[in-house]
């Protein structure tokens, strides 16, 4: 149904109209919205998402730097998105090749590090291409793996048929000598074990085959999901409830997981270890986050594992770009990630801290404890930043072994790793803000669009045409109508009445006129 206004009346298409009234505010008698009566000016509405830190280059290792830069430039999306990507991928890579015993002398606390993130947009932001443009080196490791394997099995296979022979001659002459009294021939010696395609990255794996491939790569792996919504419903689905608990244990990098079915059996893995990486819209994320910040069975720290999660603004000068890629980013990062997969994971490297960056890390460790066991922050902020504990020294970790580094974290990349935490803290803090206030950002969503034009030659609309429109946190019709008190009370629109023949009233607000001067 389209609206129109026709000689100075409001009028749904189709839909008697009683001529004798007019739309008027509140049910009282006065005119229209677009008419010159007394509005009071808007109050300003001070729901607009938290600003967040700029990204810096220089907080990439410089072997990542060139590959981040140059996906940012061709793609023109905003340098957070390939940077947070790069350093997932460092992690996923790294997994347990490498630990930190983050105290100078308490050996019981050690941090394996890989991470989880996310990178928040809304759809068209190129979330994808932007991803498999930055995974390439793992891709590319990941085929010379593969190539390896198939060969190995070829050889496996000629083995295995070799040793069947033999087995079938000793078992023979094993007969005859046993009947004859001789001595008995030795047994041949076993081939050896069936060869394992090593991995790096999986995409779409169910838990179950997931543990399977970490019980083939103790080192472990990167997941990663285009749309991390679809990934946290399947947790929620009728028989997949054990799944949720194990990628809570894989988080951790370090913890034991056994796998028992009747038909595959037992199936143990020492230490389970996780990095994810994935992409999520905003309206989607703010959905998750009010029902899991809720007391309930979502509210397990789930999301707060989630430490690189990014949600920057999308750049407003967007050009046409069409070059080749830069090919020393990618060979740079190939080669630092090649260097980390060839690690042994049976014998890892095990990094402290240099003395100078020991107390830096003393003094972040002991400002983080006091931010979190105070009670100014809102408790899913806490519950996120208490996850921080593990990050900075996770970090510090991935960049020292991306820049060479094989014992000791120093100060510079120290630095570097308290400085990532401080950025990204920043975007926790507009994730949290979205859920924490929605009414608030919802009204500064509306009070935008509002500002921009949007029915400003009717001078006003319906409610219904609010929730039509599917913005963010104003798709249904109770999120609108609370939005609109909001801007209700901070004099943006107002209440009217339309009264229709043999219908019910319409829930019609009309437009501060003011706001199309204060646009100007």
């Amino acid at each position: 149904m389209t609206d129109r206004v026709e000689q100075g009346v409001w009028m749904p298409d189709g839909v008697p109209i009683d001529f004798d009234e007019q739309p008027r505010p509140n049910g009282k008698d006065e005119s229209s919205a677009g008419e010159a009566e007394e509005w009071p000016d808007p109050e300003p509405l001070g729901g607009e998402l938290p600003p967040v830190k700029p990204f810096d280059v220089d907080l990439l290792p410089e072997s990542l730097r060139v590959l981040a830069e140059d996906v940012a430039e061709r793609m023109q999306v905003a340098c957070d998105y390939p940077a947070i990507v790069a350093v997932l991928c460092l992690a996923g890579v790294t997994g347990r090749r490498a630990t930190i015993q983050p105290r100078a002398l308490d050996t019981t606390w050690t941090v394996t590090p890989n991470l989880w993130g996310g990178l928040v947009a809304p759809p068209g932001m190129m979330k994808s291409p932007l991803i498999s443009a930055i995974t390439r080196p793992l891709t590319r490791i990941e085929a010379t793996w593969r190539t390896e394997y198939t060969a190995a099995v070829a050889d496996y296979e000629r083995q295995q048929e070799e040793a069947r022979l033999d087995k079938a001659v000793w078992e023979a002459d094993y007969k005859k000598a046993k009947k004859a009294g001789k001595p008995i021939p030795s047994r041949p010696e076993e081939s050896d074990a069936e060869p394992v395609c090593c991995r790096l990255i999986t995409q779409d794996a169910t838990a179950e085959k997931l543990h399977v491939i970490l019980s083939e790569n103790p080192a472990g792996v990167l997941v990663i999901r285009d749309e991390l919504a679809g990934w946290v419903a399947t947790l929620d689905k009728l028989g997949r409830e054990g799944e949720r608990g194990f990628f809570l244990s894989a988080w951790n990098g370090d913890t034991p997981y056994t796998i028992d079915r009747i038909e595959r059996g037992s199936i143990y893995v020492e230490a389970c270890c996780v990095s994810m990486l994935g992409g999520i819209q905003p309206a989607r994320l703010c959905g998750y986050l009010s029902d899991a910040l809720k007391d309930g069975p979502q509210n397990d720290g789930l999301i707060q594992r989630f430490q690189l999660l990014v949600w920057p603004e999308a750049p407003s000068d967007w050009r046409y770009v069409d070059r080749l890629p830069w090919p020393n980013g990618l060979e740079l990062a190939e080669k630092v990630f090649r260097a980390i997969a060839g690690i042994d994971v049976r014998e890892p490297l095990r990094f402290r801290y240099a003395g100078d960056a020991q107390e830096l890390f003393v003094d972040w460790f002991t400002d983080l404890e006091r931010k979190v066991r105070g009670d100014e922050l809102h408790p899913a902020l806490i519950a996120h930043l208490s996850k921080y504990r593990s990050l900075m020294p996770s970090l510090a970790l991935l960049f020292e072994l991306a820049d060479g580094g094989h014992e000791q974290v120093s100060l510079r990349h120290t630095q570097q790793a308290c400085d990532w935490c401080d950025y990204l803290e920043s975007h926790a803090r507009r994730v949290y803000a979205s859920v924490v206030a929605p009414e608030r950002q919802a009204a500064a969503e509306l009070g935008r669009r509002l500002k921009a034009g949007w029915k400003r030659q009717e001078g006003m609309f319906t409610v219904r045409e609010v929730y039509n429109n599917n913005w963010r946190g104003l798709s249904e019709p109770e999120e609108a109508r609370r939005a609109l008190e909001f801007l209700e009370d901070a004099g943006w629109v107002r209440r009217m009445e339309l009264v229709r023949t043999n219908h019910r009233p319409s829930e019609l607000y009309g437009i501060n006129p003011k706001l199309a001067r204060s646009a100007k």
